[in-house]
């Protein structure tokens, strides 16, 4: 008599570690961050490390479960501390932006930030030297 399993057993490849050339020959989808939507247009390259760039800085890390532990920052508890002075979290800012962005091997440094604070919140500008070349990014940081 044959048994029979309760679910098929299927030989599943392992996906392992994403090369940096399979990393630059993908595209997503853009994201328009003005209106926060997802588009049809596709992007690649460069482009691709910006947008990677932009999501790590507004997504609060561990905050949804469909992104990995490596996605996103931990700007925001730090930045809502009304208990913090402004030089340290002008000091935290470059260290947890370059801990947000170092996990993708597309890029390999983060460095020359000017960080001003106005109001309540934080003009941050800075470069990123990726595998395609340098980018510029000028964002405002705020709890």
């Amino acid at each position: 008599m044959a048994t029979l399993a309760l679910s098929p057993e299927l030989d599943i490849p392992q996906t392992g570690e994403v090369s940096v050339n399979e990393l630059l020959r993908l595209k997503t989808y853009r994201f328009d961050f003005e209106n926060n939507r997802l588009t049809s247009e596709l992007i690649s390259g460069l482009e691709a490390v910006k947008q990677f760039i932009l999501f790590a800085l507004y997504i609060p890390r561990y905050a949804y479960p469909i992104y990995s532990s490596d996605t996103g920052n931990e700007l925001a508890e730090m930045l809502a501390d009304n208990e913090t002075s402004v030089a340290f979290k002008i000091m935290e800012i470059e260290r947890l932006v370059t801990e947000a962005l170092m996990y993708d091997p597309r890029i390999e440094q983060v460095y020359d930030f000017v960080i001003k604070h106005i109001e309540d919140a934080f003009h941050v500008n800075f470069k990123v030297d990726t595998t395609l070349g340098g980018i510029q990014i000028e964002e405002v940081l705020s709890a």
